[in-house]
């Protein structure tokens, strides 16, 4: 099985440079498959050496998806795997994509992205926000404990796709920092391609400082309009629904047009901080509330701030924020 999956799959990590991260991913990969394809695309040349079964690609400093899109065109094996370099397999997790993916109707296949164990409160804070759908867009997708069916999406920190679909759907949008799988998913569902959740299909992932999900959510919101407009779905629609509260707060002069807008605007408030604080308390770790109501904080207005600073800033300024730590 493992020379049929090194034979038939090639492994696509996108990173902006060589870190921790990746080197563990790469490592974390070679314990299970020695000789399968990987090739990296960072935004610029490494001295670092790899071993022989390694492809740089150069690509500037780039989106994601503009990132697998160049790799793509690389992969000459039957299927790719897509994982993000903040992510790393514990078991032969591809092993039963390339089962899964004999089927015809089949598309692609993908599975659980875990949270790591961690002592750092801020990320497992985070991963705990993670299982709620208004931070993740499919929260079933951090847990192994979901059965196998088909759905209508699949992230594409933990994906197989046949290689003949990606191509043929021209890859993902490259002008989105965020939600790059969204275009992609919807091209697979429109053309009635099947994707499958498996959870014998799992990763690890990485969970964010709150520094860093603070910049995450600041870029989601930032697309989340233009997502919509694009590639209307369930999905992008919650990356525009993410932004909401931001936007209620930022309608305050209301309350002084009349009685029955002062009354609206104040129970929305109401409720608003109802669901911070409520948030805070299903998140909370340990007696840490205040750190718990901070980051329900995060996730409640810096959609919002996003999507208005995407009206303002320059697309350079969206580079310098868009962090993969």
């Amino acid at each position: 099985m493992i020379k049929s999956v090194e034979k038939n799959i090639t492994i696509l990590i996108p990173s902006k440079v060589v870190d921790y991260n990746l080197n563990n991913c790469i490592k974390k990969i070679r314990k299970f498959y020695k000789k399968i394809k990987i090739i990296l695309i960072l935004d610029k040349y490494s001295k670092i050496k790899f071993d022989k079964n390694i492809q740089i690609l150069i690509s500037g400093n780039k989106t994601i998806g503009f990132k697998r899109n160049m790799g793509a065109k690389h992969v000459k094996t039957k299927l790719l795997c897509l994982i993000d370099s903040d992510a790393y397999p514990n078991s032969y997790w591809l092993n039963e994509s390339l089962y899964i993916l004999n089927h015809k109707e089949i598309s692609s296949v993908g599975g659980p992205n875990l949270s790591p164990k961690t002592d750092n409160i801020e990320k497992i804070l985070v991963a705990r926000s993670r299982k709620f759908s208004f931070v993740t867009l499919n929260p079933k997708m951090k847990s192994k404990k979901t059965k196998k069916h088909f759905l209508n999406f699949l992230p594409s920190c933990n994906l197989v796709i046949k290689t003949s679909v990606y191509k043929k759907a021209k890859g993902m949008d490259s002008k989105f920092y965020s939600g790059e799988e969204i275009s992609l998913n919807v091209f697979q569902n429109k053309l009635g391609y099947k994707m499958l959740f498996d959870p014998k299909i799992s990763v690890f992932h990485m969970d964010r400082d709150f520094k860093h999900f603070s910049r995450q959510r600041f870029i989601y919101g930032s697309t989340g309009l233009w997502q919509f407009l694009k590639y209307p779905c369930k999905e992008s629609f919650m990356l525009l629904l993410g932004s909401l509260p931001t936007l209620f707060c930022l309608c305050f002069p209301v309350i002084f047009f009349n009685e029955i807008l002062k009354l609206t605007y104040l129970i929305g408030t109401m409720m608003l901080i109802f669901l911070i604080v409520m948030n805070s308390y299903k998140i909370n770790y340990k007696n840490n509330f205040f750190k718990s109501l901070k980051l329900s904080v995060i996730i409640f207005i810096m959609p919002g701030i996003g999507l208005i600073a995407r009206l303002f800033l320059k697309d350079k300024t969206f580079k310098g924020l868009y962090t993969q730590k």
